[in-house]
């Protein structure tokens, strides 16, 4: 049987928040576009980016609040939030507590909005729970189980409590593991590895460093600037000073091309290699931020 839990508005309030923000970077993009280059432009451009990250993760967010639900079966309970599954078998659940007094709580952060509940809790008598529920710790139905506790919150908590203690009568029909079913993706190394992660975050750092720094230079600049010298320093090639935007792009090129090329490296096993290949796109990126950094002076 599936059994929904206590709804809240504030899924839909993210979902409104997601369009606030979409509609919001649309009007920013549209200034940037519309203005000459400079710092503001820059930042304007920034921000247009980072609100469709942030949309982006209210509209995931608010879909695993409209997924989230509660299957029970045979052989145990699922708990499912957007494309994860827990799976808590009939077997390891020694007993069913409603409610535990707070005793702590994992701090709220803004990412776990909307369902501030869904996180992981402590409570009096059970410790942890990994709580799947829209309501506080004091009016879930909590499944205690060796390893873990489970806090849900249906809205027909009696009809819930029938159905578990009618299947478990029946017995258990096929052992399930207690495991957290995830997409392959999210179940890469990758998210794991701190090396990877700061090298790749190193690379996107340079770039915007790389465009911003020459974004907020660009409105003094000449309209003509020198963009290659010869061997006794003596400029040979003069152009629009448009041409130095090539430089950052050239890193961002490398970034993308060695990231992608990385990643797939990585999947196959080959870290060191990857490791190589996004160690150079900053090594690229230094270059031509020297490189830009002359250009500029």
């Amino acid at each position: 049987m599936t059994f929904k839990p206590l709804p809240r508005a504030d899924r839909w309030y993210a979902l409104l928040a997601a369009l606030g923000l979409l509609f919001q970077a649309f009007l920013a993009a549209r200034a940037v576009l519309a203005r000459p280059v400079d710092g503001l432009s820059f930042v304007l451009a920034l921000w247009v980016g980072v609100s469709v990250l942030v949309a982006g993760y209210l509209c995931y967010r608010a879909i695993c609040a409209f997924t989230l639900e509660y299957w029970v079966t045979r052989d145990g309970v699922v708990l499912v939030w957007g494309l994860t599954q827990q799976i808590v078998p009939m077997g390891r659940i020694r007993r069913i507590q409603r409610g535990a007094q707070a005793v702590g709580v994992d701090r709220l952060w803004p990412w776990h909005w909307p369902y501030t509940e869904r996180r992981r809790l402590w409570g009096v008598g059970v410790g942890v729970v990994n709580s799947y529920a829209t309501r506080p710790l004091a009016e879930q139905i909590i499944l205690v189980t060796d390893e873990e506790c489970y806090g849900i919150s249906p809205a027909e908590p009696e009809k819930f409590l029938e159905a578990l203690q009618a299947r478990y009568a029946l017995g258990v029909a096929r052992k399930l593991p207690l495991e957290l079913r995830r997409p392959p993706l999210w179940t890469w190394p990758l998210w794991r590895d701190r090396a990877a992660q700061v090298l790749i975050a190193v690379g996107l750092i340079g770039l915007l460093l790389m465009f911003g720094a020459l974004a907020f230079r660009y409105p003094s600049l000449p309209a003509d600037v020198p963009l290659h010298f010869d061997v006794h320093g003596r400029p040979d090639r003069i152009a629009a000073k448009a041409g130095l935007f090539a430089l950052p792009l050239i890193g961002l090129i490398a970034w993308l091309a060695n990231g992608v090329a990385g990643v797939v490296l990585y999947r196959r096993g080959q870290r060191g290699a990857a490791y190589l290949l996004w160690a150079g796109a900053v090594l690229v990126e230094l270059i031509a931020g020297v490189a830009l950094r002359s250009l500029m002076h």
